[in-house]
């Protein structure tokens, strides 16, 4: 719940920065490794799990034959159909990605887990869900904050140096729940640490194949660091 609260809370300042295009990490990094991975998507049927303020998800409906988007904050679905509500191969639907999906199986052919999963607890009902509702060949992509990126400021916590942003962290192996300022730097997340395993073996076991995986990095204090984890899984 406090999940919900803390992003409800934070709707229109993401709407805000992220506009039309999305913000300079989503612009340069995160939309083009996502792209890339997707192919051609015309034609096809998609679902935008977490789909935020909900540009990239009308971006994806130019060209693909019907976007789903969802979310579990109302306040993002409500700012989604006042944006695109006239967009007619467009629907939004508040969902919890960590509950059963309301569709029919095998309705996608693709679906899109965009910066979402950090923010989840346990991801095993999404992973068995994605299976389900995937079409045959379909594909599930995954992008999240890289597991070992903060594993840069929890090695300046251990030499004395803590990042504000962050609090107390602990070791890549840890999974307690943290709280650390996100979203330029102005609202407080809760966020579930995983390792790249733990992002993986759920949708392995669900059934899906993993296909691809791309690690793009940043550069902190001289430093290069990682920072995006895509994952491509294929039916």
């Amino acid at each position: 719940m406090k999940t919900l609260q803390q992003w409800d809370s934070a709707s229109n300042l993401y709407n805000q920065n992220m506009g039309e295009e999305g913000d300079h990490m989503n612009k340069e990094m995160i939309k083009p490794v996502i792209l890339s991975m997707m192919g051609d998507y015309a034609k096809k049927m998609i679902l935008d799990s977490g789909c935020g303020s909900g540009y990239f998800t009308a971006e994806l409906a130019k060209k693909a034959k019907k976007v789903t988007g969802t979310d579990f904050s109302k306040k993002f679905v409500d700012i989604c159909r006042k944006k695109y509500g006239n967009v007619k191969n467009l629907d939004f639907i508040q969902h919890d990605v960590a509950k059963k999906m309301p569709f029919e199986d095998a309705s996608f052919d693709v679906i899109i887990s965009k910066m979402v999963l950090q923010y989840v607890s346990q991801i095993t009902t999404f992973a068995q869900e994605s299976f389900r509702v995937l079409g045959k060949n379909g594909i599930l992509i995954v992008a999240v904050d890289h597991p070992f990126n903060t594993q840069f400021y929890y090695a300046q916590q251990v030499a004395g140096k803590p990042n504000p942003r962050y609090g107390v962290l602990n070791d890549y192996f840890s999974r307690l729940e943290h709280a650390k300022l996100s979203l330029w730097n102005k609202v407080m997340l809760t966020w579930y640490p995983k390792t790249v395993g733990d992002y993986i073996m759920p949708f392995v076991k669900a059934g899906l194949s993993l296909f691809d995986i791309e690690e793009l990095p940043e550069v902190k204090n001289g430093v290069k660091i990682p920072r995006i984890l895509a994952l491509k899984f294929n039916k």
